[in-house]
């Protein structure tokens, strides 16, 4: 059963994965016989196809390997962090940069050169306002992320960004905290950009003031003062 959908709805595993296509950060629940415990898209083999609208690409078949992160790759959104395994579009004349496609499905690539992790459009949108509306902090943000995937133990979802040697072998752990605390930077940055119609002006950069918001409390002349105020106030 799915956490996210409206109404009551229990599928098979297949079928759950085939409703969900579109749905790719719902919360979904297996019963196992005696309870209902949680369980993901990518446990029962969903895939996220970029590039045809959710639908596997026509040209996958023709490459050996169609998604380098058969190990999982991480998307954090507002309902959680999940796990997906990813498949890119291959059509001839496709974008050649992932980061590209990535951005094309609304999601941020946490980096650009070799991207295993990403942020949605939305979860970016919700911290930028609770970090402006209600004073949240990134810690507080993303452990309230930690908690809507495993509230009961939020310590089993992925907290830190480097490789360590345990007994011999590499155990890779991903710190979408650390990368929370730069992509929104870099996600209000272009967000400003877009709003002071710098998003598709390659050919100039922001001058002095150009970002700067407009402030209805300072005084303009001919708006809230009058345009005779030199003449008419004493110093």
């Amino acid at each position: 059963r799915c956490l996210s959908c409206s109404g009551e709805h229990a599928w098979c595993p297949s079928c759950a994965v085939k409703a969900h296509q579109h749905n790719p950060f719902h919360n979904l629940q297996l019963w196992n016989g005696k309870f209902y415990q949680s369980t993901t898209l990518r446990d029962h083999g969903y895939i996220m196809h970029l590039g045809h609208g959710g639908h596997p690409c026509p040209n996958l078949v023709q490459h050996s390997n169609p998604s380098p992160w058969r190990g999982g790759y991480y998307i954090v959104h507002s309902t959680g962090v999940y796990s997906h395994c990813v498949s890119w579009c291959q059509c001839p004349g496709a974008e050649m940069d992932r980061h590209l496609h990535l951005l094309k499905a609304r999601l941020f690539p946490a980096s650009i050169t070799c991207p295993q992790s990403a942020f949605t459009f939305d979860v970016l949108d919700n911290f930028l306002i609770d970090a402006l509306e209600c004073k949240t902090s990134a810690m507080s943000f993303y452990q309230k992320l930690r908690c809507f995937s495993n509230n009961a133990f939020p310590h089993k979802i992925p907290v830190s960004n480097f490789f360590i040697i345990v007994l011999l072998a590499y155990m890779i752990k991903q710190d979408r905290y650390r990368e929370l605390m730069r992509v929104p930077r870099i996600w209000r940055d272009l967000m400003n950009r877009i709003w002071f119609c710098f998003g598709h002006e390659t050919d100039r950069s922001p001058g002095p003031g150009d970002l700067a918001l407009y402030c209805p409390t300072c005084p303009q002349p001919g708006i809230n003062l009058p345009s005779s105020w030199k003449d008419s106030y004493d110093e």
